[in-house]
Parts: C-alpha cells; structure tokens; sequence
C-alpha cells in the first residue's frame, strides 16, 4: 500500500527536525565548493564542534593541506521552525591557500512525492513598473522544466527579492532568506531529490592570503510542516518581526517612523527651518516624529538652487563629506536638528560613504581609498576600497564626524552604484569574487559598527530604492523608498504590488509620495507601506515656494491621519486578500493587517483602473464568527457587526480606479 503524499513530506521534515535535535544541522543543511579541484568533503577533512549558545552550534573543518578553515555556525529557534547557518572561510597558513571554487552556502536536498513543485519568486527593484511582481515557477521532472536558476545581478541584492518559497504541496515547503547584500544566486532543480543550492552570484574562483577571513552568504531557512502557504508566510513574518527587525540598545523594536521631510539638503537652513515650522503649525495634530534631510547638503558650491528635491549637485558632490558652507555657514546642520528636537522629532541625514567622484578633495588626495572601473574615463564612479584599512578608517571618520557635529538619530544610507562590473574589473586571475567579498563583509562590519557606536539610531536603507532589502540589512534598517520608479507618474500600482508581494518578509518599509496628485486619495492609500513619506515640497513647492490652500490642507491631515493609524497594525499578522499580485490594471488588489491579541486590524482593498468586477467577495482572516466587532469605514460611517458577517461579505466598488479601507476592533 502506498503512503500519502502529505505523509511521506511530513515523515521527511520530522526526520529533519530530529536531526537538529541531535546536533545534525550539517547534515540537514550542507554546503557544498571545491578546493584545488577536489569536492569539499566532511569525511576528509579533519572537524571539531562546539555548542556556542543555547540554540547555537558551530563545526569546524580543516583542509587536508592545513591551510584552510571551514566555521559553519547553525542557529535554531525554539519558538519557529527556523535554522540559521552562518559559514566563515579563514586562511590558516603563512603560505596562503589553494583555490576555492564554486562556493555554496547551502546546497540541500529534500524528498518529494508530488509531480511538481512551486518556487514563488518576486522581481526586485529595478526602476521600472514591473518591479516587485510575482513570477512563480512550476518545476517538473521533464526536460526544459525541471530546473530553475536566479541571479540577482548588478551587485546589489534585489535585482529578485532574496526571498524565495518552495512549495512540495499546499501543506509543506520552505521559505528561504538569503543573507547576501552583493550579487547573489539560487539553483533548484527537480531529479529523484529536488536540490537547492545559493551562494555568490558570479563564479568564484579564489585563494585566499595569509590571515584573510570572510563571512560567505548566508541563509535563513523557515520549514513549513502541516501549514498552507499563507500559514508559513504568517509565522515567517512574525519570526522576522521578533528575530529579524531592529531594535534599541534596550532590545524594543523600531517602530515605522512618521517623517516629515525637508527633501534635498541642497536647502539653507533658514528653508529648512521654514518648511518645518510651517508643516508642523499647518498638520499640528499630526504626531510627527522624524525630521528627514536628504542628498545635497554637501560639497563647496556657490547658487545652490533651492530646488523642491535634492537639487543639480547632489551626486557630482559625492565622496566630500563636509556640509556645504554656502548654505550651512556653521558647518554642520545643527541647527536644524535642535529645531527638529524642541518639536518632539529626531533629525534623520542622508549618507552615501561608498561612492565618490573624481572631483571630491579625497579621490585627489588619496586615489588608493578608491576602486574605479578599467579602461573608463576619470570622472567615472569611484567605489571605497574595502581591501584598504586606511580608507575604511577615513570613511567611518566622515560619517561619525557629520552624525555627532549635526546631531544626526536616524542615519539613512544610499548606494546609486550597480557595482558588479568594478569589483570584477579589480579582481586578480587567482583571486575573482575577493573584491566582492570585500565589500561586502567591510560594509557589514560598517554597519555593524554604527549599530554599536549608536545603539540607539535606526538605520534606514535607500540603494537608489530597495535595491539592498536582503535578510542581514533589515536586521538593522528599515526601507522608506522602496523603489526609485516611486517618481515616475502614476505609481500606484507598482507601490500596491511592493506592499502585497514583500510585507510578509519586510515588515517595516515606508511608500513615497512623490508623484502623488494632491486630492488623489486612490493614488495616495496606494503608495501605503508600514508608513508614508510626507515631503510637501513635492506637491508644487509646498512650503518653499508657494501656500497650500485650506482644502489642500484638510486633505493633506486626513491622509496623514491614516498614516499614524496604520502604523501600529504592522507589528501584526499580514493577510494578502487577494492573489499574491502578478502584475495588471484589471484586476483588485488587496490586504489585511491583523492584530490576534487585541482583536484588532485593518483591510484595504483596491479596484484597479481597468477592472471589470465591481463586486468583490471578502474573506478577512484571524476573525472571531462569534465575536462582535465595531466596524468603521475610512469614507465614513461606523456600525457593529457580528464577526461572521465581518469576515465574508461581499463588496461593492461603485467604479474603476476605487478603494475600500476598513477598520476594526472586537468589542
């Protein structure tokens, strides 16, 4: 008699979790490379283990040569089916190692008994409408099907979001993070065990030199056992929100800020100064807390346009870390950030320390901090030098410099750069991906330096427009411009998709509003993430060079009125309500936010532009049917409701381009 299916995934995945039980990790999630020509094997090289924490164990492996050392650290998590394995190569030997190949950071194996096997796979950020769609891929076991390969390429990690789900059946399958801020690849593919293998994205090829160490890609790996898809993705967010999502120097997570923004710091400060003072007394009962001054504010320029952005300077400026005494004559912007203060809000700058231009004092000064592209002209990109302790001192010195001189809270990052190309231009024959693995272990230890030295800031991650969302960065960062194509005109439904397709692995992302028409509630409901970001100078030079009208400003509150209100649902459950967005203008587009201990939430629903259905069927989720709850439309109205009458209903969308934004809470 054959077993069932579900039984024969379920025997499997109970087998693996008894492995983690009995210190097995290695066996369950191997890694795979070669070394001068001969597969990693754990059988001939010599190990030892040791158990680092509670959940924690470590195995170390010695070359038979002696001169490499493999650390695999796993991590479990007691309270979520979730293991961490975190690999580090170290040089051992003063005569340097032989090459290593084709690393990958994880290389598993698992049974199946289905016909096919579902890989949900998202677009990453690119600049373009079709950015954060889902692209899911059914593999089979017949030629031309049974294999898949993502690369996010370019150097930067979400050309594909580095999240992926596998699913065996609708019960059983895995989410997989993985923790790689550079390029990055996975390899699937369906033979009498379906395989799966990530790791750097281009070919590695390396040895490495006396007292090298490197942390390689790693992966998170969520097992989902007797779940449906949408209940893995529930319990991976919610592991993501208590292990994953930054916290303070007293371990309280950061909540979404609410910020009010001076655009480009191209601005003086007296237009900084006026533009808060005249927001906060125009929105006075909107509980702003951060104060955000973006690109601009430095370099040596005289007539700086006080344009409603960042003005024409801000990226031929780049590498000159010093504010601009043209407009910031007390050379820092202090001023501002005390201002920011004396009204209950922390003051947010904009950095990009990685990239400088031929200009900037320091490329002068010291070319040898830089790395720029073969064969370009000199006033291409130049990139820090990772491989240069000198030039990482001097970096961090800019940037702690300008955060303690301007009183900066909130440090937000940038990187407009696809760097690929420049690391590989300066990799040696012997030693391709090093300049890659440089980078990005030096910006981790960067990033990681902040946090220490400012435990207490939040860090916010730009990348030209979430191009850098991957695993290890959200650890310390939220993301308030999840995409550059936010600028382009009618943007609603790329910033519907990001919300829908990422919010179960990103929790904490903000939506811009910079191309937004003012009255457009559809439009500017659309661009919500776990907040908004408010720059009135956007809206026509708002509080720069003209006055909003009343009616402009009734508005304006209402919709940052919401966007206070929605804040605090995402620290709950997310709900897609509708399939997980593809991509298209005639279809409805929707969510829930769900609070199961307070009983409280939210839904939000749009009938996009070209959608024919003006009735939609509503199945809300995390519902008590016996309960009852007070139900209040955002347009108006509030009644009570019987749980099961709240949770399915059907809906009614008078017209196309329409939405529906509902709220809730048992009574």
């Amino acid at each position: 008699m054959k077993k069932p299916l579900f039984l024969l995934v379920s025997v499997f995945l109970a087998v693996t979790a008894a492995a983690m039980e009995a210190d097995d990790l290695k066996n369950a999630y191997p890694l795979s490379f070669t070394y001068d020509g001969q597969a990693f094997s754990a059988s001939t090289w010599s190990s030892s283990e040791k158990k680092t924490g509670p959940f924690e164990t470590e195995t170390s492996y010695t070359s038979p040569d002696g001169k490499l050392r493999l650390t695999a650290s796993y991590k479990t998590y007691p309270d979520f089916p979730v293991t961490e394995v975190r690999p580090y190569l170290e040089c051992i030997s003063p005569e340097g190692t032989g090459i290593i190949d084709g690393f990958r950071s994880l290389d598993l194996s698992r049974k199946y008994g289905s016909r096919s096997i579902k890989v949900r796979r998202t677009t990453g950020s690119m600049s373009t409408y079709t950015d954060f769609c889902r692209h899911d891929v059914l593999l089979q076991k017949r030629s031309g099907c049974d294999a898949l390969s993502l690369i996010s390429g370019e150097g930067r990690s979400t050309n594909w979001i580095p999240y992926l789900g596998i699913d065996f059946d609708a019960t059983h399958g895995m989410e997989i993070a993985i923790g790689w801020t550079g390029t990055w690849r996975a390899d699937m593919r369906m033979e009498d065990v379906f395989r799966f293998s990530a790791g750097i994205g281009e070919d590695t090829h390396f040895k490495m030199l006396p007292g090298e160490r490197f942390q390689m890609p790693f992966t998170v790996i969520y097992e989902r056992d007797g779940k449906t898809v949408e209940e893995g993705l529930v319990e991976f967010h919610r592991f993501v929100i208590k292990h994953k999502a930054p916290r303070d120097s007293k371990g309280e997570l950061f909540r979404p800020l609410l910020p009010l923004t001076a655009s480009g710091g191209n601005k003086t400060d007296a237009n900084m100064l006026m533009i808060l003072n005249k927001a906060t007394t125009a929105f006075k009962d909107i509980p702003f807390d951060t104060f955000w001054v973006d690109a601009g504010w430095y370099g040596n320029d005289k007539d700086v346009p006080q344009d409603t952005n960042c003005g024409p300077f801000w990226w031929k400026n780049a590498g000159n870390w010093h504010p601009n005494p043209n407009i910031h004559p007390d050379g820092n912007l202090m001023k501002v950030a005390t201002a920011a203060g004396r009204k209950g809000m922390k003051f947010l700058l904009w950095f990009e320390p990685e990239r400088a231009m031929v200009n900037s004092p320091i490329v002068k000064e010291h070319p040898e901090y830089f790395i720029r592209p073969k064969n370009a002209p000199d006033d291409c990109i130049y990139l820090i030098n990772f491989k240069n302790p000198d030039a990482v001192a001097w970096m961090k010195a800019e940037v702690f410099r300008n955060i303690e001189e301007s009183g900066v809270q909130i440090y937000r990052q940038d990187f407009n750069v696809n760097p690929l190309q420049i690391w590989m231009d300066n990799d040696e024959e012997d030693r391709k991906g090093i300049t890659e693995i440089y980078h990005i272990n030096g910006l981790w230890d960067y990033w990681e330096a902040l946090h220490k030295r400012y435990p207490d800031m939040l860090l916010e991650s730009c990348a030209g427009g979430g191009t850098r969302i991957d695993i290890h960065m959200m650890t310390y960062a939220h993301s308030y411009c999840r995409d550059d194509a936010h600028m382009f005109d009618h943007p609603e439904e790329l910033t519907q998709n990001i919300t829908i397709n990422t919010t179960p692995y990103l929790p904490f992302t903000g939506g811009e509003t910079f191309k937004v028409p003012v009255f457009d509630t559809y439009c500017f409901l659309s661009c919500l993430g776990s907040t908004a970001v408010f720059t009135p100078t956007d809206f026509q030079g708002m509080f720069l060079s003209r006055e909003p009208s009343e009616k402009e400003i009734a508005w304006f509150d209402r919709m940052l009125r919401v966007v206070d209100r929605v804040r605090h649902y995402y620290l709950g459950d997310f709900y897609a309500l509708t399939t997980y967005a593809l991509d298209g203008s005639d279809i409805y587009a929707g969510y829930q936010l769900d609070l199961p201990d307070s009983g409280e939430g939210f839904f939000m629903l749009f009938r996009r532009e070209k959608c024919p259905d003006d009735t939609f069927n509503l199945r809300l989720r995390g519902i008590d049917p016996q309960a009852t709850y007070s139900v209040e439309d955002f347009d108006g109205g509030t009644c009570l409701m019987e749980g099961s009458q709240l949770a399915t209903q059907m809906l009614k969308f008078a017209e196309p381009r329409s939405y529906k934004l509902v709220f809730y809470k048992k009574i």
